[in-house]
């Protein structure tokens, strides 16, 4: 059993991206869906995932902070998801992947690209 932990504000993205997984990927998943930063840190630990994908954007605690969080206790993979630029050059996945993230994807590509990639990632 993998463990995946999915961490988005919204809880349509959250639920579209266990469907997405739970449809696609290949293997016995449990995923634990978090609607906010703070909340997956508190039960990353106990959690213990073999993989985290999370969206940057979110209130209170955003998910370069997450992913900043997870990188100084653990080396599990991280995917930071989002739909947003910061501007014209730079985008919001860039940033993402300076501060830690180990693979980016936007979020209108997540149906056609995350199964592939998350089974290249733990399989």
């Amino acid at each position: 059993m993998l463990n995946i932990m999915v961490i988005d504000d919204s809880k349509v993205m959250n639920d579209i991206t266990e469907e997405i997984l739970s449809k696609e990927v290949k293997a016995q998943l449990n995923i634990g869906k978090f609607n906010s930063a703070e909340d997956a840190k508190y039960q990353f630990t106990s959690f213990e995932p073999d993989l985290v994908i999370t969206d940057i954007e979110m209130p209170e605690t955003d998910g370069y902070a997450l992913i900043e969080f997870i990188k100084k206790i653990s080396d599990v993979p991280i995917i930071a998801i989002s739909g947003s630029t910061v501007n014209d050059t730079e985008t919001i996945l860039h940033v993402a992947k300076l501060v830690g993230a180990n693979f980016t994807l936007a979020k209108n590509d997540i149906h056609k690209k995350l199964p592939d990639l998350v089974m290249s990632i733990l399989c």
